[in-house]
């Protein structure tokens, strides 16, 4: 019995082999397979948990970014309007002086400044905050997946200081002076107080504005925001500072940044003609009626010659239907114009504001736009994985 059981092995032995060998090696894949398998669950919960943690932090950095933009836009409004003050020249022109013409030229200026200056240094802040905050929030989220302190508090406050220099020092100051002198070249002596303006020939002056502010490389607000937001670096930086500093330098400096500063300020500009379109609208409602005759008189005579074939309507008809009287094709002397573009822009940042108030419209708007939050989420995205 014995012998034919050795016998039987010994024939069968190549077979018991193969069957043991693809057996075992089966049982060894599919405890590998298995093994395989749960470190991809784990893996992917891992990730998943990962994402989920990276996307309530962004939203938190975000919300927190909005905050700031908010109450820091509201003090850069305030310097602003230090900077480009009406007041003494209202004061000046209530007296009747002799001097009353060079006065509204004042006026002229310091209104074109004072609107361009808040359409640019809007754009810049919130490019800045957005830019900066990710930064510093992709820090933090560094830190928090290594366990590690690097961003202290201390260390946020003097990151987050540096944009100071753009609100409380030489910041805004500078980039009002140089807007002053390229409103003095495109406005002062090209738009007498007496020529008579439409909306779109508002529309080309603001554009007209915007290529020479931008015509100069070396100042620049879009491509040079750097030269008025940031301070000189200092030897006081800490290492991690210095660090952290000049990532935000080249961040700023990038075409990224620069197209979408580029971008908001010709919004901007967009938006300021249509507050102005609005506040004229509110204007003319005021206006005598033979004024608003004359408007609509003109309107008819101009549709006229561009179609013969047109049949006018009386002018008492288009006093008694606003809808005949066409903004757009609304003409209106430079010196009636001036208070309009000083009324828009001489309140600071009001949340409660009518739409007839420009800096709030502005932040308003940079702050949503879909460029700039963008831009924010790439840095957020950049530096929290790096």
């Amino acid at each position: 019995m014995l012998s034919r059981l050795q016998d039987f092995l010994s024939r069968h032995r190549r077979k018991f082999i193969v069957t043991g060998v693809l057996v075992g090696g089966a049982y060894c894949a599919a405890r590998y397979a298995q093994r395989k398998l749960v470190e991809i669950h784990e893996k992917q919960a891992r990730e998943m948990f990962e994402r989920t943690r990276r996307t309530h932090h962004f939203e938190s950095t975000e919300k927190t970014c909005n905050q700031v933009i908010l109450g820091l836009g509201e003090e850069m409004c305030d310097a602003v309007l230090r900077e480009c003050s009406t007041d003494e020249l209202l004061e000046q022109l209530r007296q009747n002086p002799k001097n009353k013409v060079e006065l509204w030229e004042e006026m002229k200026v310091v209104a074109f400044t004072r609107l361009a200056t808040f359409v640019y240094a809007s754009s810049m802040l919130v490019i800045a905050l957005r830019v900066q905050l990710n930064l510093l929030g992709g820090y933090i989220y560094r830190d928090i997946t290594t366990e590690q302190t690097r961003i202290t508090d201390e260390l946020k406050q003097q990151y987050l200081s540096l944009i100071r220099h753009f609100i409380t020092e030489d910041g805004i100051r500078d980039l009002v002076r140089y807007i002053r002198t390229q409103v003095i070249a495109v406005v002062k002596s090209s738009m007498p107080l007496s020529r008579q303006l439409s909306l779109n020939d508002l529309e080309q002056l603001f554009w007209s504005l915007q290529m020479a502010i931008n015509a100069d490389t070396r100042r620049d607000p879009n491509s040079k925001m750097t030269k008025y937001l940031l301070p000189s670096q200092s030897s006081s930086f800490s290492p991690l500072l210095q660090q952290m500093y000049n990532e935000t330098l080249d961040l700023l400096e990038s075409e990224d940044a620069i197209s979408v500063c580029t971008h908001n300020v010709t919004r901007g500009f967009v938006l300021a003609c249509d507050v102005i379109a609005e506040s004229l609208g509110e204007t003319l409602h005021h206006l005598p009626t033979a004024e608003v005759q004359k408007q609509a008189e003109t309107q008819q005579s101009q549709q006229f010659n561009q179609s013969s074939s047109s049949t006018s309507l009386p002018s008492s008809q288009a006093v008694d239907n606003n809808n005949l009287l066409n903004i757009n094709t609304v003409l209106m002397a430079m010196a009636k114009l001036i208070p309009i573009i000083s009324g828009i822009t001489s309140g600071g940042y009001d949340s409660s504001a009518r739409s007839t108030n420009l800096p709030t419209q502005l932040l308003s708007f940079y702050l949503v736009a879909e460029k700039s939050k963008t831009l924010g989420a790439n840095v957020y995205e950049t530096f929290s994985s790096a």
